[in-house]
C-alpha cells in the first residue's frame, strides 16, 4: 500500500533539511545525500546503525516490505528532538550517496553520430 504525502510532510516539519525520493509508492529519506530511512506503508522506519540501535533501544523493529532488511520503527506521534538527534548521529555513520553516472556523463562531451557540435581541435 503506497504511503501518503501527509506522512512525509509531518516528518519534514521536524526535519526541514531532508530530501526525499519517491520509489514504488514509498519515500526514501536523505540528509546530506545520506540515505537514513524511509516511509513505508505510512510508517517511519530508520536504518539500524550503532547510534540508532543505542538511542532507540526500546523501539520496536519492523521490515519495510517482504524480503526487506530489518529497520527501527519510529512510532507516531514523533518526538522531534529525539528524531533530530538520531538522524544527525546516523548521518555521520552511513555512507554518502554517490552521484549518478547519468549526471557525470552529461558533464563530459562525447562525440557521437548524432552530435552537431563542432569538434574540439585542441584535443588532437
Amino acid at each position: 500500500m503506497p504511503s501518503d504525502a501527509s506522512t512525509l510532510e509531518s516528518v519534514k516539519e521536524i526535519l526541514p533539511e531532508i530530501t526525499s525520493r519517491k520509489m514504488m509508492g514509498e519515500y526514501l529519506l536523505y540528509k546530506d545525500r545520506v540515505l537514513f530511512g524511509g516511509i513505508y506503508d505510512n510508517r517511519l522506519l530508520l536504518k539500524i546503525t550503532k547510534s540508532s540501535a543505542t538511542m532507540l533501544a526500546d523501539f520496536p523493529s519492523d521490515f519495510p516490505y517482504e524480503g526487506g532488511g530489518e529497520m527501527i520503527l519510529f512510532p507516531e506521534p514523533y518526538d522531534g528532538e529525539l528524531l533530530r538527534n538520531v538522524v544527525d548521529a546516523m548521518v555521520k555513520e552511513l555512507p554518502r550517496r554517490k552521484r549518478s553516472l547519468r549526471r557525470t556523463a552529461s558533464l563530459v562531451h562525447v562525440k557521437c553520430m548524432y552530435c552537431t557540435r563542432p569538434e574540439d581541435k585542441s584535443t588532437e
